[in-house]
């Protein structure tokens, strides 16, 4: 078998494999899209160079241009194995590199200071308006809201917890607010949890004692609601230059991207059921499915949801199925707080494939860059993006 596996990817190197020996190599491509690939050589650094030269064909068969007419499937195809050679061959190419740098070139030069990616920042501006860095503060009691004590977890988190025996008491808010290069994780005064992402931030009242439950959102967060009945949670979210959009749940799990950089807002529901609204316009989500909201017209589209990419990077890590490159590079901005600049048209080119969000900048660049596709250059925090 490996005999047979190692002469196709020689065919296909070469461009002389037939289509029945292409779907062959493919479907043992897929059948190991679960485990690490054994791959058909006793040579490590053999086996590296395959993988990248597989990569970089398949990078140029999946861009070339064809006609619509039974290609649709083939290109998918050829899409998945390409993700499968992103996803299992950057850990064995990091490994490579550092061990033969010497004899590889490097994507960024290495006078320039690397840069480390994000981690736990934000800052919480009480109702009083004094502001907390949360990643300079210690564990514990870090101030009294009302009737809710807000602590600091010893997992770095922010929890809101409503005093017991504590009558009601006017409403507070709080803002929550994580910079470039920042994440956190708080729990709500109701138990509901949520993650906010990069360059986001979500007001909210220390403690909920009406018969709503509501917050505002810039940016995106993933939240996993405390269910209540009686109490339905809202989430408020700019929609650009319209209404706002709403998002009203019960208890659920979702994500929400509104950055007011991005042309759309979307929803992803991962459980239970949301509706969402802007104007006019409604939308109600079962589990796998998303609102798509363009901040322009107003107008909502309901579409099979990519939950798992929708929740990366709460996970830890990218994940682009042909995305274009302008959005890949919007998110690193985000996560690594650098600025981006383009140099020539790199307008419609995409790259799939799973990154991780620990890597230092240079690393990701250097994983975007085998795809063939584009390449970068940094100066201080400025990356230049290059055809």
């Amino acid at each position: 078998m490996k005999d047979n596996i190692y002469h196709l990817i020689e065919k296909y190197l070469a461009g002389t494999i037939t289509p029945a020996e292409e779907a062959q190599l493919m479907a043992w491509y897929q059948d190991h899209n679960q485990t690490d690939v054994e791959w058909p050589s006793e040579n490590a650094d053999e086996e590296e160079q395959v993988r990248l030269r597989m990569l970089l064909r398949m990078n140029q068969q999946i861009n070339t241009p064809v006609t619509r007419s039974g290609t649709t499937r083939r290109l998918w195809y050829l899409s998945a194995a390409a993700s499968v050679l992103l996803i299992v061959g950057f850990a064995t190419y990091f490994y490579y590199t550092q061990i033969h740098r010497s004899t590889r070139p490097a994507v960024i030069a290495r006078d320039v200071k690397d840069i480390g990616p994000g981690g736990n920042k934000a800052i919480l501006t009480l109702a009083n308006g004094d502001k907390v860095v949360l990643e300079e503060a210690k564990n514990g009691l870090i101030s009294q809201q009302g009737n809710t004590s807000v602590n600091k977890t010893g997992s770095g988190s922010l929890l809101y917890n409503k005093e017991a025996g504590s009558t009601a008491a006017s409403i507070v808010y709080n803002t929550l607010s994580t910079p470039y290069g920042g994440q956190y994780q708080m729990t709500l005064q109701d138990g509901t949890k949520v993650w906010l992402n990069a360059g986001s931030s979500l007001r909210f009242p220390a403690s909920f004692p009406g018969n709503e439950r509501n917050v505002i959102l810039t940016g995106e967060a993933y939240f996993e609601v405390a269910k209540d009945n009686a109490r339905p949670f809202f989430v408020t979210v700019n929609a650009g230059s319209g209404a706002p959009m709403t998002v009203r749940v019960l208890g659920t799990h979702f994500n929400i991207n509104a950055y007011p950089d991005e042309q759309h807002n979307i929803v992803t529901l991962l459980e239970g059921a949301v509706k969402v609204g802007c104007g006019q316009a409604n939308a109600l989500l079962a589990p796998g499915k998303e609102a798509i909201l363009n901040r322009t017209s107003g107008k909502i589209n309901i579409k099979d949801g990519d939950t798992e990419g929708a929740v990366a990077w709460k996970n830890g890590y990218f994940l682009f199925e042909n995305e274009k490159i302008e959005s890949i590079m919007r998110q690193i901005s985000r996560w690594y707080d650098v600025e981006v600049s383009y140099q020539g048209d790199v307008s419609g080119k995409a790259i799939g494939g799973s990154l991780s969000r620990s890597k230092n900048v240079s690393e990701v660049l250097n994983m975007l860059e085998l795809t063939g596709t584009v390449h970068f250059k940094i100066n201080g925090r400025r990356i230049t993006v290059m055809p």
